[in-house]
């Protein structure tokens, strides 16, 4: 048996691994839990940013195509009038809505454009006399191809997307394709993202797209953050006629639902190991308190009879598999019956319980202290081979014991006779062991 020191220190240290392996069970679970729901949001929202990407992309390429039949028109019409434009310009608008406005400029000057209602002020515009917007008429030449500009600020209120067009016809003299003008086509971006449900998606995501004038990933945000862009959880791309928009998708916390969907894990784990841990401490301190009355002596707390006689066996049956020897000290207080006679019974306990102090402070934690009854102590050290050894601890043991205990403020004088026995050089039994220890402890006492 070892002493409630080191019992109470044993119990400490696997109550606080097993709270510490609660706790990462725990939170490995809880991560597990937060993992597989973020996953269920991400795969629900990956199909919505799919969904809406799709519709996006087949709107726009819808617009853009159906405004290169004009431009078809003009190339193999060049000397049309504007009266003849207008029917064509009517038809493409009033078939996709997401088409603000066309304008066409031959020889880059707008001489029409559909509907004119609240787009007078574009008539007569010459692109020559316009820099940013000839730099673009000028390069969509050069390509011979579409280019996008924008999103950029309407006039007209709202956010627009202009897809300039070159047109080339061949001339009649065959010296090839000339250049004929342009058509500006201004998509109402803010209406075309509302059609694909941009409001509800919003409403559940935080969204972020980048690709001004249809560079992709590498133009810049014009929806959202920079910061939602970096730390997206997943990216798209709507692809249309020479250019594309990057999408980014980052999960909302508040989308993974309620606090008992996200900590369930926590609210049933914490309650639960704090229970165990409470009854654990109920369980532990009912094992001391009937442990003390089996195994401890009820005035010291250090061990009784059947402690010592329990513990003793055990140190026997360790030598049998490893032959480690052990060594027992008996203590008798000189002069206790005089103690009690002239103090009372009452101081004749407290010196007792000092002894009892004094002998576990100077033993070790895999020591036993035991009381046999009246002021007989014995003490049983692990360990311990020699003759020499156990002297060294005898003397130690007497200098402490030989100090005056104080009781109410008066000094006691105490002191006592110590014998030893070592296993098995002097006994292999209990009685053997103690008898020798006792005999020893008699010499001493008469030669003090």
């Amino acid at each position: 048996m070892l002493s409630t020191r080191f019992q109470r220190g044993t119990f400490m240290v696997a109550v606080s691994c097993s709270l510490l392996l609660a706790f990462f069970a725990i939170e490995h679970f809880h991560s597990l839990h937060y993992q597989q729901l973020r996953q269920q949001q991400l795969s629900q929202a990956q199909i919505q940013l799919v969904k809406f990407r799709a519709n996006l992309e087949a709107e726009l390429n819808a617009a853009l195509y159906a405004s290169w039949g004009l431009v078809n028109y003009l190339t193999l019409n060049p000397r049309t009038s504007p009266q003849q434009w207008q029917p064509l310009a009517q038809g493409i608008i009033e078939n996709h809505q997401n088409i603000r406005n066309l304008a066409i400029a031959p020889d880059n000057i707008v001489n029409f454009v559909y509907p004119l209602a609240g787009n007078e002020a574009v008539l007569g515009v010459d692109y020559s006399k316009l820099p940013e917007q000839l730099a673009m008429i000028d390069a969509a030449r050069q390509q011979r191809q579409m280019l996008i500009a924008g999103p950029v600020d309407l006039v007209q209120g709202g956010r627009g997307v202009i897809a300039r067009i070159p047109v080339f016809y061949r001339a009649e003299d065959g010296t090839g394709e000339q250049y004929w003008g342009s058509v500006a086509v201004v998509l109402d971006l803010d209406q075309l993202l509302q059609r694909q449900q941009l409001t509800e998606l919003t409403a559940q995501y935080k969204i972020a797209m980048r690709g001004t004038d249809g560079k992709g990933a590498s133009g810049d945000i014009f929806m959202g953050s920079e910061a939602i862009y970096a730390q997206a959880d997943f990216y798209d791309a709507v692809q249309f006629l020479n250019g594309s928009w990057s999408i980014a998708i980052q999960l909302d916390s508040q989308q993974l639902g309620s606090v008992w969907q996200q900590q369930r894990v926590r609210l049933i784990g914490y309650p639960y190991v704090t229970a165990l841990f409470l009854m654990l401490i109920a369980l532990f301190r009912w094992y001391r308190r009937t442990y003390q009355e089996a195994m401890l002596d009820p005035l010291t707390g250090v061990a009784n009879r059947r402690a010592l006689d329990e513990r003793m066996q055990v140190l026997m049956q360790v030598y049998e598999r490893h032959q480690i020897k052990f060594a027992v000290i008996v203590v008798d207080l000189n002069g206790f019956k005089y103690v009690n006679d002239s103090f009372g019974h009452h101081a004749g306990d407290l010196v007792l319980q000092h002894t009892a102090q004094r002998l576990l402070v100077n033993t070790r934690a895999t020591d036993t202290v035991a009381r046999l009854g009246g002021d007989e102590f014995v003490l049983v050290l692990m360990g311990i081979d020699n003759e020499r050894v156990v002297s060294r601890q005898v003397d130690k043991l007497r200098a402490a014991l030989n100090q005056p205990v104080v009781v109410k403020e008066q000094q006691i004088a105490v002191s006592a006779s110590l014998g030893c026995a070592l296993f098995p050089m002097h006994g292999q039994t209990v009685e053997a062991l103690l008898q020798h220890a006792d005999i020893q402890m008699y010499k001493n006492k008469r030669k003090e």
